[in-house]
């Protein structure tokens, strides 16, 4: 009975030692799952491209006009290979279909707006995700179109080396659409509608300070100035109109205290020097302003912020209104986003 004891004891200790040194050592190993598989993880995400400083994320590859596009490999514990999957531009994908959210269709981006860097996405050893870089060219940021939801690179995957097959769904009727999610029984994963949009380093989240000088029906001065900057008044009505222009529905009201529409138009060149112009009926305005970077010193977080001076004139309702702002970028407002395709 004790020799009994004596060897199951040493048994159980050889195999604690045993797993042990297993997980000590890092020697532990996986098996893979039956096939490996690669895919687009998402089918209509929407890229923001953003020029200009973004302090949540490394947007440097905005900055050069750059985006990827990305695929990725699953049922595999490890990448032991290079991966390579071909790709091709298919824009029929988007005939017959429209964004749900805003009704407009879903536009294949121009020839003429962007190149690839190449006909294939290679996947690197070692690694579970890999892309096509996506030049961004002087005819897409010169397109009204581009600073909205409009545009969508259409790419099919066409093949794969080094892994076993592509997801390519399961189809339920005998000529599916990959966009028709009726037709399918398991949803295809080989093609991506990637929506490209943009903002203007000049479109942003900015807390207002200034003074108001008002004549005509409404008199007097107003100055708007918190005793710390992060109390001053939010503006969250940017908008891109272009690289260097922007829009602005700029709070107003009249004498009554009634909302106004007025949307102040704010054209910059090359050294960050704007002009100021209205596009809203009845609101003429006029002035200028400059962006300077880092310069509100010892700004909100104790650090040196952007900021945005303007120095103009509105006349509207019979008011006439001279204002010196002065805005410091908050927050960029960029987040992911997706969309949904629908039939037309």
């Amino acid at each position: 009975m004790k020799i009994a004891m004596k060897k199951s004891f040493l048994i159980l200790a050889a195999m604690a030692g045993a797993l042990f040194t297993a997980c000590e050592n890092g020697d532990m190993e996986f098996p893979d799952y039956k096939y490996s598989a690669v895919y687009f993880a998402y089918q209509s995400p929407i890229r923001t491209i953003t020029i200009g400083e973004d302090e949540s994320v490394d947007n440097s590859l905005d900055n050069e006009h750059k985006c990827q596009i990305m695929a990725t490999i699953s049922g595999v514990y490890e990448n032991k290979k290079n991966v390579e999957i071909g790709i091709r531009i298919d824009n029929t994908l988007c005939d017959g279909f429209m964004y749900e959210g805003t009704k407009g269709d879903i536009l294949p981006m121009p020839v003429s707006h962007y190149t690839l860097s190449d006909d294939k996405i290679v996947i690197k050893k070692g690694q579970v995700l890999g892309g096509v870089t996506v030049n961004l060219t002087d005819a897409y940021f010169s397109d009204p179109k581009s600073a909205e939801l409009n545009y969508v690179i259409p790419v099919v995957m066409t093949g794969v080396q080094n892994a076993d097959t592509i997801l390519q769904g399961k189809a339920q009727v005998a000529d599916p659409h990959r966009l028709n999610k009726a037709d399918w029984e398991v949803q295809p994963k080989d093609y991506t509608l990637y929506a490209v949009k943009y903002v203007s380093k000049y479109d942003s989240h900015y807390l207002r300070r200034g003074v108001d000088s008002y004549s005509g029906n409404k008199t007097g001065t107003e100055v708007r100035h918190a005793a710390y900057v992060e109390k001053d008044e939010t503006i969250e009505g940017f908008s891109t109109l272009g690289l260097n222009k922007v829009q602005w529905a700029r709070p107003t009201k009249n004498a009554a205290g009634k909302n106004i529409e007025a949307n102040l138009v704010l054209a910059f060149d090359e050294s960050g020097n704007c002009t100021v112009t209205s596009a809203s009926d009845g609101v003429v305005a006029g002035g200028n302003g400059k962006f300077v970077s880092k310069g509100d010193k010892n700004s909100w977080g104790g650090k040196d912020r952007d900021v945005l001076y303007l120095d103009y004139t509105m006349d509207y309702d019979g008011i006439h209104c001279a204002t010196k702002d002065t805005l410091v970028v908050h927050y960029r407002g960029v987040k992911a986003e997706w969309f949904n395709p629908v039939k037309k």
